[in-house]
């Protein structure tokens, strides 16, 4: 007798749903998610990205939460080093054991991190890092929720050939796999319309000297030049085009860079004023669209000095967050996904295009604005001299 009541209590816990204590990072009254960033080093600047997604969980859960349940970020530095980053993603798994990961910005760390990631089955919402090679091939656990490399590539060409008269292009990057996620695309894009970069040039991370590149720009004479270099080295690059009489000559950066902080890193506004970034947002930093997230972070995160990578993360949270609700109280790891799979065209009031995902394709953003500075003032553009 007390056999079968055991074997009919096993049947009857294998009918039942799934519980908060079943599933890993989920309690009654929480949801962790490891949140994985450069909160130090050369390119801790694009940790920003995370202290604004941040700022939003905490918004959520001053509202009330997800079906009662808060949002409770676990930080991880991965100092936009791959090796650091594996470290991060396993602590976060095995042993801090989040529902989810959430944000990671620098390409070349996600992409080492995706193997784990993907093995281990949990949800990942990249929030910042580009490389298309993070979410292609599809793995049905990633999702990408900000415009790829190959989104981000094309519309920089783009924007590139919108300016009239424009015949010579040069491109100048960093031998990795971020840059390559934006030059190859901008690459084809080029070679679409007609146009073979006049020259092709590398500058690594950590390189405090771009004289070498600008000289054989300068015998070149390009009329635009394509930039995919992180940020500390974009100043460099801008300081030295200037110092070689090549300031006048258009510069198109990538979501690597910001437009107000390379002025901030720069010194000089004459060094950046005909630099450009692919702007992934629906207004300027200060404009009327995004006073909303403005206001998130001046409440949650007061002593955050804002940039545009303050904003950048906060996109996909939202969406994130549309998906917690419809996955429902009884929430798994599956039924995220699940509801992730079944966002479409969803306007985040913050990114400048919408995010769809589906089962087939994890790639939620698929264009870009972009940003320069119009009359001394940054302004969103959708082609050249073409406001957004």
């Amino acid at each position: 007798m007390k056999t079968s009541l055991k074997i009919l209590a096993a049947v009857l816990m294998t009918a039942l749903p799934a519980t908060a204590q079943d599933v890993p990072g989920v309690t009654e009254d929480s949801i962790k998610i490891g949140v994985m960033g450069p909160f130090s080093g050369n390119a801790s600047s694009y940790s920003k990205a995370l202290v604004g997604m941040m700022a939003y969980y905490d918004k959520v859960n001053a509202d009330g939460g997800v079906h009662g349940r808060k949002l409770v970020a676990i930080p991880e530095d991965t100092a936009c080093d791959p090796s650091k980053g594996l470290a991060a993603a396993k602590k976060l798994i095995h042993q801090d054991e989040v529902f989810m990961l959430h944000g990671n910005s620098c390409s070349g760390v996600a992409v080492a991190v995706r193997p784990v990631v993907e093995e281990a089955g949990l949800p990942w919402l990249v929030a910042h890092a580009v490389s298309d090679s993070i979410s292609v091939p599809l793995a049905r656990n990633i999702f990408h929720g900000v415009p790829t490399g190959s989104a981000n590539g094309r519309a920089m060409a783009q924007f590139v050939l919108s300016k009239p008269d424009t015949a010579r292009v040069a491109i100048i990057e960093h031998s990795n796999d971020w840059a390559h996620s934006y030059s190859n695309p901008a690459r084809d894009y080029l070679s679409e319309n007609g146009v073979t970069p006049v020259a092709e040039l590398t500058m690594e991370r950590g390189q405090t000297d771009a004289t070498a590149q600008v000289l054989k720009l300068r015998e070149q004479k390009p009329d635009f030049i394509i930039a995919a270099i992180y940020e500390a080295e974009t100043a460099i690059f801008l300081r030295d085009l200037k110092k070689y009489g090549m300031g006048d000559i258009p510069v198109m950066g990538t979501a690597g860079t910001d437009l107000e902080n390379t002025l901030k890193r720069v010194g000089d506004f004459d060094t950046v004023k005909n630099y450009y970034v692919i702007h992934s947002y629906v207004d300027n930093l200060d404009g009327p669209k995004l006073e909303p997230v403005r206001q998130i972070l001046a409440e949650y995160a007061p002593d955050e000095e804002l940039s545009t990578f303050s904003f950048v993360s906060i996109g996909s949270a939202k969406a994130l967050v549309a998906a917690l609700e419809a996955a429902g109280p009884d929430l798994t790891r599956d039924k995220l996904i699940a509801a992730m799979e079944g966002i479409e065209n969803f306007e985040t009031g913050v990114l400048s295009e919408p995010i769809t995902w589906s089962a087939t394709d994890h790639q939620g953003v698929k264009g870009s604005a972009v940003a320069g500075f119009v009359d001394g003032k940054p302004a969103v553009l959708r082609a050249w001299n073409t406001p957004y």
